[in-house]
């Protein structure tokens, strides 16, 4: 068994760089192929298959084969989820029987992926010191940011927003989804392409075209696409990156930062210039705002009856009712309070147990309410599904390393704000977390967790080279 276990570590010291780097790069590929699956129909899925089978295999190595400093502190955190999960589906079964845990297992593989892979990347980073590179992150940003231009030009892509006709989302599942993980890898794509400008020569002019066009992919699927998180995302980004750039043209007055401002000047405008006759802004001005002003007709046709019906006497929708401010609020969040709402109650309605494990995805003969309407942002969607247990084994840690994350940037600004890289990893760090705070879809959804989990390691181990580094003097 020992000799089985090394050859294993050798055979991961030597492939995983590789294997790393081409499973990141798949990923616009399977998310495409998810895609087109879901749109014929088909029950399971390839992300699905796929995804299931990392999250067992990052397990049994994480466990079985590795070994780095503080392992056992891990395989406590580790113990914990799993204990926590067999206590959560035997309360499932005592509510439901075997039907119900069934029918919850999905959902819980797609939330549970997130913890199980960050133990398996962090107990390779600790052991080999690798990390998913930010090329490979940039890379696979530009080949998720070109299959909507190529679907929108070809005429193939499907539509973001079903309901209302508007948006594009190439050929993936989901347009938030998409968003979600382009807004957390778009910038890693930026940041490369104002890198390979100043090297690129008549020789190498295929370079400048590759860039141009991952460039002009995300300008465009930030507009296409249709959801306010990519475009908010991917502009405020590009806004904070020419300025970035000026400051250090004043500083440093050479070709290579010239071209560096000037690239990210064309790309700002480009974005901004977009915004006026795309998908996006006809989308916020027939959909999104007739919403915010209350419109009846195009509420049902955003809504639908049933999830109004459905949320009529809960406290929250009592709540909604009362208070205009917070109706306003929800209003702005794209009502998610209001189709948390019956979930919610069925929560606070439940026992003990229901507030310690959850209430789960499914709908017990017991529950009041239907439960299966989405839960969006992140933290309440775990609270609900999985208690305060889940939530404090889940999310708590998230939140904690986040702002871990904003106090090591205020430890060392100036260091900080001199790196772009490490700005970049920042910046798409604390996206991530608002993106999953207020807009969720993020840390429960396998894609785009799999991006925030690459992200944030790239912030800490870029954190960590910093901190070894002496301060800068301050005089």
């Amino acid at each position: 068994m020992q000799n089985l276990r090394a050859r294993l570590q050798d055979a991961a010291q030597a492939r995983l760089p590789m294997i790393f780097t081409v499973y990141i790069l798949l990923q616009p590929l399977l998310d495409v192929l998810t895609g087109l699956g879901a749109q014929a129909g088909h029950p399971v899925t390839a992300g699905v298959v796929v995804r299931a089978l990392v999250m067992v295999l990052a397990f049994l190595y994480a466990v079985f084969v590795s070994d780095f400093p503080g392992k056992k502190r891990w395989m406590i955190f580790t113990g914990a989820l799993t204990a926590y999960l067999v206590l959560f589906m035997a309360y499932m079964f005592s509510l439901g029987g075997l039907s119900l845990c069934l029918s919850n297992v999905k959902e819980v593989v797609k939330t549970f992926f997130t913890p199980f892979v960050l133990i398996f990347l962090w107990s390779v980073y600790r052991q080999f010191g690798y990390l998913v590179t930010t090329e490979a992150i940039a890379w696979a940003g530009g080949l998720y940011a070109s299959v909507i231009p190529i679907a929108v030009i070809t005429g193939t892509s499907f539509v973001s927003y079903g309901n209302a006709g508007m948006g594009f989302r190439g050929w993936f599942y989901a347009a938030n989804e998409v968003g979600c993980v382009m807004a957390l890898t778009a910038p890693f794509t930026i940041h490369y392409c104002l890198k390979i400008v100043p090297t690129i020569t008549k020789k190498t002019w295929w370079k400048g075209a590759l860039a141009a066009w991952a460039l002009v992919g995300v300008a465009v699927s930030a507009n296409f696409l249709g959801t306010k998180i990519v475009f908010g995302a991917i502009a405020l980004y590009c806004g904070a990156a020419f300025v970035w750039q000026l400051v250090n043209l004043k500083l440093e007055p050479t070709r290579a930062r010239k071209l560096e401002a000037a690239v990210m000047a064309a790309m700002l405008a480009l974005t901004l210039i977009l915004f006026f006759n795309s998908p996006l802004k006809g989308y916020l001005d027939d959909v999104y705002f007739k919403l915010l002003d209350n419109d009846p007709e195009q509420t049902l046709l955003s809504w639908g009856e049933e999830i109004q019906t459905a949320s009529r006497g809960s406290w929250m929708y009592e709540l909604l009712e009362s208070n205009p401010g917070l109706k306003r609020f929800d209003q702005i969040l794209s009502r998610r309070l209001l189709s948390s709402a019956p979930s919610l109650q069925v929560f606070t309605e439940g026992g003990v147990l229901a507030k310690l494990l959850g209430i789960g995805y499914a709908t017990a003969p017991s529950y009041s309410r239907e439960v299966y309407f989405m839960v969006e942002m992140d933290p309440l969607a775990i609270l609900i599904r999985h208690g305060v247990v889940g939530f404090l084994l889940y999310y708590v840690p998230y939140l904690a390393f986040i702002v871990y994350a904003v106090v090591q940037f205020f430890k060392r600004p100036l260091q900080r704000l001199a790196s772009l890289s490490y700005c970049t990893a920042l910046y798409c760090a604390v996206i991530g977390f608002g993106i999953s705070a207020v807009a969720g879809h993020a840390l429960v959804s396998p894609a785009v967790a799999t991006f925030i989990l690459v992200v944030c390691m790239q912030l800490w181990h870029q954190t960590q080279e910093q901190n070894r580094l002496p301060k800068p003097n301050r005089s």
